[in-house]
């Protein structure tokens, strides 16, 4: 074998330093716990209210949300946006839209929740001024029960729709105008409770409430994909309902024999996981 040449030798010991130096700095880095990571995404929640604005007794359990509520007691649904974007958010309550009084599906119409807000939701829309309140009432003669779907009675689910991004040019000529803030005006109440046949249903769900006064007004918002960002969904029951989930409240428990309910029975695309 000939002998390397200086010149071959230099090539050959830059190459060397230059393969020690990325070792390095990669074995640097991983020894570097203290080095700053990109903070997560910030999360939307959903949560339920009491009339006064406290928060309803939540748990958590196997990675799903539970709010323990009382028949006969009026609530609110709260979305929190903590991004610096306004979102819409489809509300569905007992898998029925909030607004339409349809099945829950992500090509419904919802709220506009501004940039680092929230919006309060107290009822079925009926019309752009008002709606029926949220109150717990037996399954039976829940809102969804009468209308036909008592098999999605117990849960709450919130789309999540970013806005599209367009220039300004664009904006200007951008003709569709979606009802992204309120249901059309005028729609049917349900058919009155039907009385349950022998015991009370064990559990409870929403009823069509009390009409109250909550205007709102119509506004322009594109989504950017026709599938939501995120969907938040929180289960609900009383005490003996809980207990029978296998949620520990202070008494005994019992295994549980309900199946789950379905925010968005209707909807036809599955939405992506939450970015990390």
């Amino acid at each position: 074998m000939a002998p390397l040449s200086r010149r071959s030798l230099l090539k050959v010991s830059a190459g060397l330093a230059a393969g020690l130096a990325l070792f390095s700095s990669a074995e640097a880095d991983a020894r570097r716990p203290w080095l700053p990571r990109p903070p997560p995404p910030p999360a939307f929640s959903l949560t339920l209210e009491s009339p006064d604005g406290r928060r309803l007794p939540t748990f958590s359990q196997r990675g799903q949300t539970f709010v323990l509520g009382q028949q006969g007691d009026r609530y609110s649904v709260v979305v929190n946006n903590p991004t610096s974007r306004r979102v819409e958010a489809v509300v569905t309550v007992d898998g029925r839209d909030v607004l339409s009084g349809q099945r829950g599906s992500f090509a419904q119409r919802g709220y506009i929740v501004p940039a680092f807000g929230s919006v309060r939701i107290e009822g079925f829309r009926q019309s752009l001024d008002h709606v029926a309140a949220f109150r717990f009432t037996s399954p039976g003669q829940s809102y969804s029960a009468q209308l036909g779907t008592p098999e999605n009675v117990g849960v709450i689910g919130v789309a999540i729709f970013d806005e599209r991004s367009e220039p300004a040019i664009a904006r200007e000529h951008r003709r569709s105008v979606p009802r992204a803030s309120a249901a059309p005006p005028g729609r049917a109440k349900p058919a009155p409770p039907r009385p349950s046949a022998g015991r009370a249903d064990p559990g409870i769900g929403t009823g069509w409430g009390e009409d109250r006064v909550s205007r709102v007004t119509q506004v322009r918002f594109e989504r950017a994909r026709s599938t939501p960002s995120r969907v938040l969904t929180v289960r609900y029951d009383d005490a003996a309902g809980l207990r029978a989930r296998g949620i520990d409240l202070g008494g005994h428990l019992a295994r549980p024999v309900r199946p789950q309910p379905d925010a968005f029975p209707d909807a036809r695309f599955a939405a992506p996981p939450p970015r990390r």
